[in-house]
């Protein structure tokens, strides 16, 4: 699987619902860092991370709005970036367009290693 297919996939199963399945795109030694917080490691704190933010929404729609080609590192990982969007349906009611970034690197089976989520979500947890 091509690494952009990977990474729409992923958000599209995020976006329906089903972070099982994502998180199953992932290694298990992951290490996943949202925007300024301290980085976790594993699949399930990555998991863990991830359900906090999905918790604070009652539906989420990830965009990728500019694509970065990948790039092949040294040790068989394949590095990628993107610019995106991040639309959130707070349960509070309000709706947030959020922008952001991703690196992220893959490795030869196509399994998400790192995560890196650069964008403000100030908003997203004050409700």
């Amino acid at each position: 699987m091509a690494v952009r297919k990977l990474a729409e996939k992923y958000y599209e199963l995020i976006d329906s619902g089903r972070l099982a399945e994502a998180a199953a795109l992932m290694t298990d030694d992951v290490k996943l860092t949202f925007a300024n917080a301290e980085p976790v490691t594993g699949r399930d704190a990555a998991t863990a991370s991830i359900q906090y933010v999905l918790d604070q929404t009652t539906k989420i729609e990830h965009k990728v709005v500019h694509w970065i080609e990948p790039h092949p590192a040294t040790d068989g990982t394949t590095e990628v970036m993107f610019e995106i969007r991040i639309h959130y349906w707070l349960k509070s009611g309000k709706e947030l367009d959020i922008p952001g970034a991703v690196y992220a690197t893959v490795n030869a089976d196509n399994m998400i290693t790192e995560q890196r989520l650069y964008g403000d979500l100030t908003e997203v947890f004050a409700g």
